[in-house]
């Protein structure tokens, strides 16, 4: 293990990803990495011909173009300039107002568009040039949703305002629902956009070639599209990630995907990465418990890099790993295991680890003569413990062995954990070996050690187990 996460901390990938992911942007210095009205700025001043990115009508023939690859793009652009759009082959020029955020379309105040514009666009023909007026509007929801009716409202409004054009000039409303999953609006004549195809079809392709000025700008822009922050309780995930950024992803991924498997494995609980990654993978991925610690820090050390990580390995996973990275994803909580009111541990908040072994000796204090086969059924491996059972030990205790166990910490324990039956053991890291935590049974005449690793729902189930059986053990989680 030590040997492969040198491997991954030396790789060049790595390292250029770490020190990507680790520069504050623009954004982020200001505190405005997800705000609506702040993308909508970004957009809008990228959607100008007249901007100081002197890229002039290139961002929004780009916008047109994916815009006319929608189903509604045979729609809204007729047979006789469709072709045109695709191709480029057209001039565009925007009405007096330019491109506008937050408009009021037709002073009506319940129709604040978050980006507006009026396109005149034109078409050379076999016969004399034609004219069009195309309204454009874009509607940005980062993390809100959609008000009642609203892409509805404003749908009436863009068709309202193309009565102020001649009739034989007037095109058809182009309108844009942008959100970062390419959720469907209420309107089906609003063309749903996520900001992934914001980035790699009108933003990213021409990032390169941006004045000197305002390469910096789009740059830290981009940039925190794929950074993950937190605000409060809130947990903001990645909106888009860059060509670059996904190949780089993809090399360090494919290049040591069991060990990051492995470390987020080992930061998250087993039920919600189940659900992301797979039972069978999770299956795969055995790990001790000094291999679990080390690898949690690992996670902590370099997060994010790992979690930008994680949205491009569990692609289509993202509401999942949202919920997962929210605060209190990783579960750090402490405890007091009392035994008849008294503190199995005084004046000492508990891992779950140690709270564990709490639990069994109150209930051996209880119970001193109990025997290691009685205690194996007060507390069965099981129900209480998914990280074990079927993967390493059939029971939560074994007798007490030292003897046994060599100078590397390993010690043969036969078991009948589905196919790791005979399989090695460290013991120095699976189990509490020092004499002040082994348990002692059968009235102190024989003494037994415990296992040690407890994951949040695995020691949620203990708990629950306790109180339900063993009302003179009193668990509580410190606030």
């Amino acid at each position: 293990m030590n040997k492969k996460i040198l491997e991954l901390v030396n790789n060049r990938e790595f390292q250029n990803l770490t020190d990507y992911y680790g520069k504050r942007t623009f954004f982020e210095t200001l505190k405005v990495e997800r705000k609506e009205n702040r993308h909508s700025a970004f957009i809008a001043w990228w959607l100008n011909p007249k901007a100081e990115h002197g890229l002039n009508d290139a961002p929004l023939k780009l916008l047109l173009r994916l815009f006319a690859t929608k189903d509604m793009g045979h729609y809204i652009f007729d047979s006789s300039v469709y072709a045109k759009v695709l191709a480029g082959n057209y001039s565009v020029e925007l009405m007096d107002g330019g491109v506008e955020v937050e408009k009021c379309v037709n002073n009506d105040k319940k129709n604040r568009i978050d980006i507006w514009m009026v396109l005149r666009m034109t078409f050379d023909t076999d016969d004399d040039p034609k004219e069009l007026f195309y309204p454009l509007a874009i509607e940005n929801k980062v993390y809100s949703n959609e008000g009642e009716n609203q892409t509805v409202r404003y749908w009436n409004a863009i068709c309202q305002n193309l009565n102020e054009y001649p009739e034989e000039n007037r095109g058809k409303g182009i309108a844009i629902f942008l959100t970062p999953n390419g959720a469907k609006p209420n309107s089906e004549n609003f063309v749903p956009l996520a900001y992934q195809e914001l980035l790699t079809y009108v933003i990213e392709p021409l990032s390169e070639i941006v004045s000197d000025g305002q390469r910096n700008f789009v740059d830290s822009y981009i940039r925190s599209l794929s950074c993950n922050f937190y605000e409060g309780e809130k947990i903001y995930n990645v909106l888009a990630i860059s060509r670059k950024e996904r190949k780089q992803l993809a090399n360090l991924y494919n290049s040591h995907k069991d060990l990051f498997d492995k470390t987020f494995l080992a930061t998250f609980p087993d039920k919600k990465v189940c659900g992301i990654i797979g039972k069978e993978r999770m299956q795969e991925l055995t790990m001790d418990e000094w291999e679990m610690k080390l690898l949690y820090e690992l996670w902590t050390a370099h997060e994010n890099l790992f979690m930008v990580m994680a949205y491009h390995a569990y692609e289509g996973k993202g509401k999942e790993l949202e919920k997962l990275f929210k605060p209190g994803g990783k579960d750090t909580s402490k405890y007091i295991v009392r035994y008849n009111g008294n503190e199995i541990f005084p004046n000492k908040r508990l891992s779950k680890s140690k709270a564990a072994l709490a639990i069994f000796k109150a209930y051996l204090m209880e119970n001193p003569q109990t025997t290691l086969e009685e205690m194996r059924k007060a507390f069965p491996c099981d129900r209480l413990n998914q990280y074990y059972s079927g993967r390493y030990y059939e029971h939560l205790f074994y007798p007490s062995c030292p003897d046994t166990i060599d100078e590397g910490g390993y010690e043969i324990l036969q078991f009948t954990a589905g196919k790791h039956i005979g399989k090695e053991a460290r013991a120095k890291w699976d189990f509490y070996l020092d004499d002040n935590q082994l348990l002692p049974i059968d009235g102190g005449t024989k003494r037994a050690m415990c296992v040690k690793f407890w994951r949040k729902n695995d020691f949620e189930s203990l708990a629950e187990w306790v109180s339900k059986n063993y009302k003179f053990i009193d668990v509580q989680k410190c606030l």
